[in-house]
């Protein structure tokens, strides 16, 4: 026979078990962004660049966290700089992030930096789909300058829905750069 307080012990277990659940759900993984990693963004990009690295694969709406581990990206005789970026004077050139503001050139405060974009599922799964710039006759479908974003040492944020977070670097000729960032990346689905 059923018992009553077998009932509140049962009742009193099922938040447990979905909690449990929930985190259950959540995927973390770990990912080295060489400092070549410029996808074709930026002007002049020159040949040698790499696409953008996948970061992580988000199944449904939720939140994805980028933390910094280690690293730094090494470019010519005078940068060695941590994802955050450096400073730096681009003449007439253009980083992603001015492409991305539709400016160029002049003083920008984040050369090298870490950078990101997410993109719907819909659009990675389109037939010649490359995470390169879209905006450049790279790729018949790449990815959207205008949706490029800043992560650093670190950047928490929500998604609608499911699709992949790619990451980058912040530089027009990162061809030559050497090292590159380990990031860890978290994505929690919403509840």
């Amino acid at each position: 026979m059923f018992k009553p307080q077998h009932s509140v012990a049962l009742i009193a277990a099922i938040p447990l078990c979905l909690i449990v659940a929930a985190s259950a759900a959540a995927q973390t993984t770990l990912v080295f962004v060489p400092g070549n990693t410029l996808g074709g963004f930026g002007n002049p990009s020159v040949d040698g660049n790499q696409p953008y690295v996948t970061g992580i694969v988000a199944t449904a709406p939720g939140t994805i966290v980028v933390t910094y581990v280690s690293g730094t990206v090494t470019d010519g005789p005078t940068i060695n700089t941590g994802p955050d970026g450096a400073p730096w004077n681009m003449g007439t050139g253009q980083t992603p992030m001015q492409e991305a503001a539709a400016i160029s050139g002049g003083e920008v405060g984040d050369i090298d930096a870490l950078i990101g974009i997410f993109v719907p599922k819909a659009r990675v799964a389109a037939q010649g789909f490359s995470p390169v710039d879209g905006a450049k006759p790279l790729a018949p479908v790449g990815l959207l300058p205008s949706k490029l974003f800043f992560i650093g040492t670190g950047k928490t944020f929500t998604v609608r829905q499911a699709g992949t977070l790619f990451l980058g670097i912040n530089d027009d000729n990162a061809a030559t750069n050497g090292g590159g960032f380990l990031v860890l990346i978290t994505f929690t689905p919403a509840s």
